[in-house]
Order: structure tokens, then sequence, then C-alpha cells
């Protein structure tokens, strides 16, 4: 019988589960009998195992090192959770030493780990890594035989000419037009056909366009050229668009069953996203107070829920219309602290300017088509009693093809109001940008399968200069274009302080106001 990845993953923590058992119900005043001790061996046996021993040694299987301590198993899971991909034979070696250590340790009687602990090693071991490259290969896949489809077989727009209007008569069928988007074309009716009317607009007739003349280099013919000869279009009679439309049918049907399995596999692909962000979310969450050494850790804790709305005293709405496609909207958030205020209010003035700078050129009220929009919002974040974060998400419109996204962030020590930046995380900036890029890439390459622009990832300032720190972690937040495509959004970052290779990089001054004493 065949054994899934998935059904070894839920035994190993079924095992574990039932190891880790006796420690945990012993405190509860149940007893665990145990097998006596064996016998010393016989005078018999000894000889018997020393003529085994002479005639050679036994194979031996080592045993997984015990996990000693909570501590030692916290950064055992953090190598694993956070700086191993998840799919590699050394996430799959890695997790199995660890659950035989666990349960070889409470096996053995040792002194129990803390019932966190021990939920998060059950955690990993039930995980099952999902196998993200497959999936992005039978997306490709799918996307790559829907364009060859549709190349293949084009579509065929029969009512392209509907709205067209009439701008010269060329000839006894033969007519030049000017299409509702704006290009002329040729338009050939069949002979004896009724007289089109200078300035009339179609309505109602079906035209087929001639394809272009495909260029022939051996010719000298020249791709510019042929591309931009003028358009073409003949009539048709309804019979022959109905004809039309009956051979494109089954490619639609195909082209629909395609687009099907590549949102199949898009979802399924944010799915093993959303559970991999999921376990490292749960274990750090158990990890990480172990691993910075927050003095906090195992009383009454800061309330990170609540910390931002101390922090942050009020909420300030700015707003103004001056047409009704040329407007501003901002909140702004208020702490209370002169300094922090003034650069937070800074950077919405600098966006009001830049409304107005635009209003001067184009004109403001109604009559002027160029829109002039910007949205302001933000989040506050917040890891100990003394540091704020906020983050603004911003959407400027100016009349292009989309809006465009940008974010802006402010991580201040509120000690004294000064405003942290990325030389203030590290000890050693070029060391830890180096990291990120790397860590960037990684999570690129889980949800964008490595289509990505490769300067937004390289190790620079300005690439992770927008963060937060939000609890125990690092948040970087990228804009469209920097990373990818607009259609793909903005991207997030997010690297847990614990990190096993960002830690050992966090500077004195950030620790500090983190209230953290790690060990490393």
């Amino acid at each position: 019988m065949r054994i899934s990845a998935c059904d070894n993953a839920k035994l190993a923590a079924l095992f574990l589960a039932l190891a880790l058992l006796p420690p945990a119900l012993s405190g509860c005043g149940l007893e665990f009998r145990t097998v006596p001790e064996a016998a010393p061996p016989s005078v018999a046996a000894q000889a018997n195992a020393t003529a085994n021993a002479t005639a050679g040694p036994a194979a031996v299987q080592p045993a997984p090192q015990p996990a000693t301590d909570a501590l030692s198993v916290a950064r055992r899971l953090n190598v694993l959770v956070n700086d191993t991909e998840p799919a590699s034979p050394d996430f799959a070696r890695l997790r199995a030493e660890l659950v035989q250590s666990a349960s070889a340790q409470a096996s053995a009687g040792g002194q129990p780990l803390p019932g966190d602990l021990r939920l998060a090693i059950s955690r990993v071991a039930g995980f099952n890594p999902p196998q993200m490259r497959e999936r992005w290969q039978r997306y490709q896949q799918a996307l790559d035989s829907a364009a060859a489809l549709y190349a293949e077989h084009p579509p065929v727009d029969t009512n392209a000419l509907n709205g067209a209007k009439v701008v010269r008569r060329l000839g006894p069928a033969l007519y030049l037009v000017r299409l509702p988007g704006g290009d002329t074309a040729f338009f050939s009716t069949p002979l004896g056909a009724r007289r089109l009317k200078i300035g009339m607009k179609l309505r109602g007739i079906l035209a087929v366009e001639k394809p272009r003349p495909k260029p022939d280099k051996a010719a000298g013919d020249l791709v510019d050229e042929l591309n931009e000869s003028a358009r073409t279009f003949v009539a048709i009679t309804r019979e022959e668009a109905r004809k039309i439309t009956a051979e494109r049918a089954p490619v639609l049907a195909r082209l629909k069953e395609l687009e099907a399995e590549r949102a199949k596999f898009q979802r399924s692909i944010d799915d093993d996203l959303a559970s991999l962000d999921s376990l490292a979310r749960d274990v750090n969450a158990v990890i990480s107070p172990r691993l910075l050494g927050l003095s906090g850790y195992g009383g009454p804790g800061l309330d990170e829920s609540r910390a931002p709305a101390r922090l942050v005293r009020q909420v300030k709405r700015l707003s103004h219309t001056y047409s009704p496609v040329q407007y501003y909207r901002y909140t702004l958030p208020v702490t209370g602290k002169k300094q922090m205020d003034a650069a937070l209010r800074g950077y919405i003035d600098g966006r009001m300017k830049d409304v107005q700078d635009l209003l001067r050129t184009v004109g403001v009220g109604r009559g002027h088509a160029r829109a002039n929009v910007d949205l302001v919002a933000f989040k506050s974040f917040t890891a100990s009693e003394d540091l704020l974060s906020v983050r603004f998400e911003a959407s400027r419109d100016t009349g292009g093809a989309h809006p465009n996204q940008s974010f802006a962030s402010f991580v201040f020590d509120a000690r004294n109001q000064k405003l942290l930046g990325l030389a203030d995380l590290f000890q050693n900036l070029p060391a830890g940008l180096s990291l990120l890029s790397e860590l960037a890439t990684r999570r690129m390459e889980l949800v964008l399968d490595g289509h990505v622009f490769p300067e937004g990832l390289e190790p620079k300032v300005e690439n992770f200069s927008v963060f937060v720190i939000d609890g125990q972690s690092l948040v970087f937040s990228f804009p469209p274009y920097q990373m990818a495509s607009y259609a793909e959004g903005p991207q997030t970052l997010r690297v847990p302080l614990a990190h096993p290779r960002l830690l050992p990089l966090l500077s004195p001054k950030l620790l500090e106001v983190l209230g953290a004493r790690p060990k490393l």
C-alpha cells in the first residue's frame, strides 16, 4: 500500500502527540507504569556479545539529537519555518529530526516542553508542504495553451463598423470611413449595393477586416510599413456572419475551459500561500518572544491591538473638492507629539502641494477633462510601548490609464520622537539589505513564480525604504511596477525579527526600543 506525503505528515503528528501525552497528563496526577529494568545479562550472553563484537560491529542507526530545552526547540523551529524552502528535502529532513528528538525527549521522561511549543511542533508535523512549482507550471501551461489557441483562431468582429462615419466615396463600391476609435479605414461594399451618404453613421452593417499582408523579408518588405498600411473592411451577409460565429464557437468553448483551469490553479496557489503564511504566523507567535527575549513574555505583555489607539490620539480628515474629477481626501494620524506630528503632516502637505501644482497647470472646474484625484489613508502598527509605525497608502489619478498606487512609512521611537530608518535597524546595513533581497526574491518566487523586475529586488535602500514594525515582524511594502507589472498589484514581505539570520544583524538601538534581550 502506498502512503502519501500528507498521510506521512498526519502519522508523524499522531505519533508526536502520543509521545508528548504522558508528560502532559503527569501534571494532572495520572501515573504511568514503566516496564521493569531488565536483569543483568548472563555470562553466556556476555560471551555471545563478545563473539559478535569480534565478528564485526553491527550497523548502528544514529539517534536524533534530543531537544534539551525550550530555547533549542525554538531555534530549530525558527530555522525550519523561517529559513527553509517548504517543498525542499531539507524541510522534510529538519522536520523529521525535530519531531523525533521531541518524541525521544518525551519518552525518556525528560523535562516536558511547554504546551505552546508542543502545539507548534504538532502544527509543523501535520503540515503538508504545498508543491508550488508544480502548480505554477500547470498554471503557465493553461496560459500558454490559451494564447496559442487565440493566436491560431483570432476573434472576428463583424460589428467593427457599427458607429463608423462615412468620410468620402472613393469609387463605386469603396469608401473612406472613420472608425469609432478615430482611425480611418477603407470600406468595400458589394457592387450594386445602395450608395452611402457622406457624413452618415453606419448602423447594422456587417463587415470583416481583411488580413494585412505578412512581410516577406526575402523580398525586402519592411514590417513597419506593412503594419502602418490602412485597414480595409469588406461587407458580408448575415448568413456569412452566422457561419463565422458557428465556426468560432468550439474555440470559445475551449478558451473558457482553459480560463477555468487557470483560475482553479490560481485559487490553489492562493490557498497554498495562505497555508504557508498561517503556519509561519502560528509558529512565530510562539518562538519569537523566546528568541527575542522580550521582557514582557510570560506575563501581561503589550496589548498590540490597543497600542496604536494609545499612540495615535486623533485622526484628522482633510478634503477639498475643486470639481467632480478634481479633489483630494486625506486621513492624518495625530499623536500629540510635536516632532512626530510635524513629520506626518509634512507628508500630507507634500501631497496637497502636488495636487495644487497640477491644478495651476490644467485649470480648475468644469470643462477641464484632466482628472486630478488624490486619496491617502493610513494604518498604524506597534511593537512596544515606545514604538509606533505609520504606513500611508496613496492612490493618485491624473487621467491616465489607471490610478497610481504608492506607499510611505514612518517608524518612530516615541521616547525621543526620532524617526527610525533602515540604517537604524541593522548593525551592518549592507548585510541586512543583502538578506532582505534574498528573502524578497524567495517570496516572489512563490507569489509571482519569479516573473519579477530584478532591479526592484536589488539590495538597495530605496527598494526597502517602506517598512513598518508590526508586533515582532518587519513588514515591507512594494508598490506596483517596483517588482512586477501593475496587474500583479502591490506586494508585501513579512520577515520575523527573530529570523535566524536577521536577529544577529539587529542594532542595539532597535533592540532597546523593542525591550528585547535576544538569546543568540
